[in-house]
């Protein structure tokens, strides 16, 4: 085993494919932001994308639409 692997799942609403690309940019809110009354500054991700690859990793996110969850998965090289 040369990786470690973590993957959070949800049965929420789901991400669009046109806002996958930009889900991990600095200040980077969905469209469903307002209607959803979400808080938040749009960093979380961005965030967690430079930690990640500051660690030689890879992050991502699968989604297979609205009301379909989504998928983030983590992986980390292990030294």
């Amino acid at each position: 085993v040369d990786h470690l692997r973590i993957k959070v799942s949800d049965t929420g609403i789901g991400i669009p494919a046109d806002e996958i690309p930009y889900l991990f940019s600095k200040f980077s809110r969905g469209k469903d932001v307002k209607r959803l009354n979400a808080g938040g500054t749009g960093l979380g991700l961005y965030v967690v994308k430079m930690i990640v690859e500051g660690n030689r990793g890879k992050v991502w996110v699968e989604s297979d639409g609205d009301g379909r969850g989504s998928r983030f998965i983590i992986e980390l090289p292990i030294d």
